[in-house]
């Protein structure tokens, strides 16, 4: 079976729905031979079950969204704290010894900006343009 997007599954069940509800569609369908309302209560089924499943797979990614901010602000939070320890680490090492470059190398690979300077701007940037 090929993959079906839930999201827009569920948004054709509305839609199915929707138009198996109209007054004209169901006039057409019954001279069809086909009942409206049986369709509608299957697919109704069918929708709930949708539902269901769509709103626990929302409360997930909202607990995510939520669990992953905090991881994040806990990283920036302890960053400092972190690099505090690699700077002891490395100094007492040695920070141009293989080993203190190793241990300068696990901050460094984190790409953070926490310790280094913003570069101060140039003077023809404060200067105004002739």
């Amino acid at each position: 079976m090929s993959y079906i997007d839930p999201d827009q599954f569920h948004g054709a069940l509305n839609s199915t729905i929707t138009f198996l509800k109209d007054a004209d569609n169901q006039a057409e369908l019954t001279a069809g031979g086909v009942v409206p309302a049986t369709l509608q209560t299957k697919l109704g089924g069918l929708l709930a079950d949708q539902e269901t499943k769509k709103s626990t797979r929302d409360k997930a990614k909202t607990a995510h969204t939520t669990a992953q901010g905090a991881f994040a602000d806990g990283a920036a939070k302890n960053y400092a704290a972190y690099s505090s320890v690699i700077e002891a680490v490395a100094g007492a090492l040695g920070k141009a010894t293989p080993k203190g470059k190793q241990v300068l190398g696990y901050r460094h690979h984190l790409n953070a900006n926490a310790h280094k300077q913003a570069a101060a701007p140039s003077p023809a940037a404060d200067s105004p343009k002739p």
